[in-house]
């Protein structure tokens, strides 16, 4: 053996070897110091993450971690002498890593934050994971680039998901445009006029993809949730102006008399002072003719009632139908 060899094997003791506690020998010291220093420095300087020290250090960034975690848990832990010195040289002779640039294969985030905004703002039920489900995209990925903009604004997303989310100019049920003049009221006539039609509940909460409870809820309540409005108007854009299959449902619509959807305007549906078209108020006088009786008969049989229905809904006794009607209808008074 060489005496050089020699001399450096009879210079090693026992603290420069690998040791499971006390890290990779080498010279190896105390490592409390140096990584109080850090953790100072990433308190300071909460833009800083660990790795970033430890590249500026020249430090492998798992053995930083396992320092840290050793040292924060109250573990002995000793690294090379000459990596303590690089960190504890951090900030004073080495200067500190720059503020993280965006990384280069990632694009502006600004755009897609204010485009995710502006669908929340235009749409009920419209969240982060369903404006991400919608784009094709990773809910998480999209969660975690938003929550990365709001810490750092220099951050970047990826110009793969900000293309698929810019590209979502519309959302599909159960997001639906936010109408701020739709009222309570409104929402209740829409689900009971459904149920007129011969809709139940539970084909209403499945077309407005919500539950048959939340719409039980809301019609004992009378108070929505975002929801409840969503799945309400959503169910109404496809099953208002059709005939359902439930005659028990149409029966016992009539029982409460609830109006159909034809009997509403959508300009006064959610006014509480309005009347439904083809309605008179209990007591309430009006003025028949022939051409009006038979513009309302119209309607109510366009829904489906018969000539009597037809008469109760409207307030008149037969007798008194067939008398404003003869001048014209001479056979109904035959019959």
């Amino acid at each position: 053996m060489s005496a050089q060899v020699a001399v450096r094997l009879l210079g090693v003791v026992p603290d420069d070897l690998p040791h499971r506690d006390r890290g990779y020998g080498g010279c190896a010291t105390d490592a409390t110091a140096a990584l109080r220093h850090v953790r100072g420095l990433l308190a300071a300087h909460p833009h800083l993450s660990q790795a970033a020290l430890a590249r500026a250090a020249n430090v492998s960034p798992t053995t930083l971690a396992a320092a840290l975690h050793d040292v924060d848990a109250g573990r002995p832990r000793r690294i090379q002498a000459a990596a303590a010195d690089r960190l504890l040289a951090l900030g004073g002779h080495t200067p500190l890593p720059e503020r993280a640039m965006r990384r280069s294969d990632t694009v502006e985030a600004q755009p897609v934050v204010d485009h995710v905004r502006k669908l929340q703002q235009h749409y009920d039920r419209a969240s982060i994971a369903f404006i991400a489900q919608t784009a094709k995209v990773n809910p998480s990925t999209l969660t975690s680039a938003l929550v990365d903009h709001d810490r750092n604004t220099r951050r970047g997303i990826s110009a793969d998901v900000a293309r698929r989310v810019l590209a979502v100019q519309e959302l599909p049920p159960p997001a639906f445009p936010r109408r701020r003049h739709v009222t309570d009221i409104g929402l209740l006539r829409r689900l009971r006029a459904m149920c007129a039609l011969g809709w139940t509940l539970p084909a209403i909460a499945k077309a407005g993809a919500t539950t048959p409870k939340a719409l039980t809820d809301f019609a004992k309540s009378c108070t929505s949730t975002p929801a409840v409005r969503g799945g309400i108007l959503t169910a109404w854009v496809h099953l208002a102006y059709r005939p359902g299959p439930s005659p028990r449902a149409r029966r016992r619509a009539a029982v409460r008399s609830w109006d159909p959807p034809l009997a509403w305007d959508e300009h006064s549906i959610d006014c509480p002072d309005t009347t439904p078209n083809g309605t008179r108020l209990p007591g309430a006088q009006q003025r028949w003719n022939t051409p009006l009786l038979q513009y309302e008969l119209a309607f109510f049989t366009c829904l489906g009632l018969s000539r009597p229905d037809c008469f109760r809904r409207l307030g008149l006794s037969t007798k008194r139908a067939r008398e404003i009607l003869t001048v014209t209808e001479p056979e109904v008074t035959a019959a």
